[in-house]
């Protein structure tokens, strides 16, 4: 296929045509502006100056400037026509279009305040020769451009991780064997790929393969790169460009690539997860092709997109928490640990807990209609980056830094309204005069199988003011700071994994709840359940177990289950220097590994939907309530076999058809994933709503209710998991409103 010679030929080769052409491309474009809104605001400030740059059709651009009068859109795009049209379509008095090349100086050095990368960077390379040095031209540009505090957030493709080679099993009975493209099937739509793509892995010849009998009817297999398999799979459903779209390399850095970059320009991680988006997933990828490893395992789908934020620290600040050793925890200066045993089982269980009590404090206000929270952004929690031989199962990183409520630990007695009063002028910058009011507490356990710990959550409304100071305190360099945050898009971004904290979520959700505004459109993955004739019996003590202690102090030694350890972890700059070496107490359980799966049964009948929990007696329970009872969603810790998100239905299923006697017809992520207590334990849980057969459920020893009431009772839930997923499924299914 012959190409264009020089770089000004290559871009003009993306003009698509006339307007119809181009409305048409940015129609398919434009399905996927929701999660890239989602992933985006959520980290970017309120006010300042933000380039969107690639901005095409300025959808996207145009959402942006919607969401915040006091934030300047500048979308950037080197088409145009592109930029005439969406000048033409898109107008707001915070919004403006411009034509540039985005890997040059578009902006001066220190002027923006955030700069979003959506889906444009492979363009760079693509079209310059897939060149990564300009590629680094640009993001050196890019970052210079940033204020410091800045945010740039790039989401594109990513180089999957895998075997070099794998076994890819493509339909021919789906399409013609010749032809023009739209009409051809997948197969030989592959063999017309690997004839005419080029990019940096092959420059001047085919991508090389072996075609080989396929044990699935009416497919045939190829064996070849895994890379050259992702780079097909992402665009085999772009038929009408087609042209064009072989004229760009998508793939061109590793997660590892990204991540290396964004720390030698002195930015400070956020967020780095590859992304499998739901509906490409459900709609592209299954039943469309099969991926396996040459020896025949099946492998797991590759990212569908790839995201990662940055934030631009001071020269000399540190962009990394990493631990260097980890050892058992043998004299405990913060965590302690106890035993108690049941006393009808004889079973043992396990508890770790830091001293004092645990407070969330969540300020709010409203402006023009909006309701922001103000949260601290970029706290150094270390502990989620323990055990790093044990990695989660999405692939998702952190530099250490996180986004949460202004969480706290108080000693001594103090009382809640004092300590909430010095947690707000300590951390917040708020005096006695911004506070407008304060809530009662609603009390939940953050992980009651291990951790021996009870969150009092406030919420205080207060007047809304000026960003607040920097933070100061803790043995790093920084302790973040404080950041007003538009509380609907905090929970957007949980939907598609862009947050990470479960209690901002959950204190985010009731907020919203006790204002009766709405938590607005969810786009996570959607759920499609079947109506079934009939549903479990609800049970009236769904919600309150029944309140006993069974629990006693045990003193013959620990069982083995948890593992408390000493983790040193390291802070270290831009250059690698080790700024700050401090110890941390954690806990991880000894045989599993840090990952959780929690799975809400439902079932849809014709009245609505239920929900299925379960009655666990748990010890910190019995500890801070006196009773050992809890309502919870089913939930395990994940054993270290299994290696991808992919095997966790299945997992999950097993448990629930062995624990409960349930049948799972189908099972559904429920936004990413979170952690509920990075204080103590990296462990990060992965939601999923399972749907049951409703015959299997009315017999099984499950507690179910209406979803309506559940969340009409949520200030009664006490566990953590059930808050997060209940709120989410409630999100997806519509019934929060």
């Amino acid at each position: 296929m012959a190409q264009p010679k020089n770089t000004a030929e290559l871009y003009a080769a993306q003009h698509r045509g006339d307007a119809d052409h181009y409305a048409t491309y940015f129609a398919g474009m434009d399905a996927s502006m929701q999660q890239k809104v989602a992933l985006t605001t959520a980290h970017f400030p309120t006010r300042g100056r933000v380039a969107d740059m690639g901005s095409g059709s300025g959808r996207g651009t145009y959402d942006l400037a919607c969401l915040y009068n006091g934030l300047e859109l500048v979308g950037v795009d080197i088409n145009p026509v592109s930029v005439d049209m969406a000048h033409a379509t898109y107008q707001r008095p915070n919004l403006r279009f411009v034509a540039g090349d985005i890997a040059d100086p578009v902006f001066p050095p220190e002027s923006l305040d955030g700069v979003l990368d959506s889906s444009v960077l492979h363009h760079v390379t693509s079209f310059n020769d897939f060149s990564l040095a300009r590629l680094e031209t640009c993001l050196d540009n890019q970052v210079r451009a940033l204020r410091t505090g800045g945010v740039i957030i790039i989401r594109d493709f990513v180089i999957p991780e895998g075997p070099d080679e794998v076994w890819l099993d493509l339909p021919t009975t789906d399409g013609a064997a010749d032809g023009d493209v739209p009409g051809l099937s997948t197969a030989a739509l592959f063999e017309r790929f690997a004839r005419d793509f080029r990019c940096s892995v092959n420059r001047s010849g085919p991508v090389l393969y072996t075609r080989l009998a396929s044990p699935h009817a009416g497919h045939v297999r190829y064996r070849l790169a895994l890379r050259a398999a992702n780079e097909f799979i992402l665009r085999k459903d772009y038929r009408t460009d087609w042209d064009v779209e072989l004229l760009e390399e998508y793939t061109y850095f590793s997660q590892a690539d990204f991540e290396a970059a964004f720390r030698a320009r002195g930015l400070r991680i956020l967020s780095s997860m590859p992304i499998r988006n739901p509906w490409i997933l459900a709609h592209r990828y299954e039943g469309r092709f099969h991926l396996s490893g040459v020896d025949g395992r099946p492998l797991p789908f590759p990212p569908t997109n790839y995201l990662i934020v940055g934030e631009k620290v001071p020269p000399g600040a540190g962009v990394a928490l990493r631990e260097e050793r980890s050892e058992p925890l043998t004299t405990p200066r913060f965590l302690s640990l106890s035993t108690w045993r049941h006393e009808a089982s004889r079973e043992v269980f396990e508890l770790v807990e830091r001293p004092g009590r645990t407070l969330d404090v969540l300020p709010w206000f409203r402006l023009d209609g909006q309701v922001f929270v103000l949260a601290k952004k970029g706290f150094p929690r270390p502990i989620v980056n323990a055990c790093a031989d044990h990695p989660n199962l999405g692939g998702a990183a952190l530099s250490g830094y996180v986004t949460e409520p202004l969480a706290a630990i108080t000693l001594g007695g103090e009382a809640a309204p004092q300590a909430i009063a010095r947690i707000l002028r300590e951390r917040a910058g708020l005096g006695a005069g911004h506070v407008l009011h304060v809530s009662e507490p609603v009390r939940y356990f953050t992980s009651p199988g291990g951790v021996n710990e009870r969150v009092s959550a406030y919420l205080v409304e207060v007047l809304s003011s000026d960003a607040p100071p920097a933070l100061d305190y803790g043995p790093f360099t920084s302790a973040g700071s404080v950041r007003e945050l538009d509380a609907r898009q905090v929970l957007r971004a949980c939907h598609v994994g862009g947050m990470v904290d479960a209690r901002l979520e959950i204190n985010i959700h009731r907020l919203l709840r006790r204002l009766g505004a709405s938590p607005g459109p969810w786009i996570g993955a959607p759920l499609a359940l079947t109506e079934q004739p009939h549903g479990p019996r609800e049970a009236p003590d769904a919600l309150t177990p029944e309140r006993r202690a069974v629990f006693s102090a045990h003193d013959d030694g620990a069982t083995g289950y948890l593992s408390p350890r000493t983790g040193t972890f390291t802070e270290r700059d831009a250059q690698g220097r080790v700024l700050a070496s401090v110890p941390r107490e954690y806990l991880v359980p000894a045989g599993a590994s840090r990952n959780t799966a929690v799975a809400l049964p439902v079932v849809r009948t014709r009245e609505g939907f239920r929900v299925g929990l379960e009655h666990r007696e748990l010890p910190a329970v019995q500890h801070f309530t006196g009773g050992s009872g809890l309502a919870v969603a089913p939930a395990w810790r994940l054993p270290r076999t299994l290696s991808h998100l992919s095997q966790v239905p299945a997992f999950a299923a097993e448990r629930l058809r062995e624990e409960f006697s349930v049948t799972v017809r189908r099972a559904w992520e429920l936004g990413g994933p979170y952690h509920t207590t990075p204080g103590v334990t990296p462990e990060l849980a992965w939601p999923f709503a399972v749907e049951i057969e409703a015959d299997a459920a009315c017999d099984s020893r499950l507690r179910w209710l209406p979803l309506e009431t559940l969340i009409s009772r949520l200030d009664e839930v006490m566990d953590a998991h059930l808050l997060v997923v209940a709120w989410r499924l409630a999100h997806a299914l519509g019934v929060l409103g």
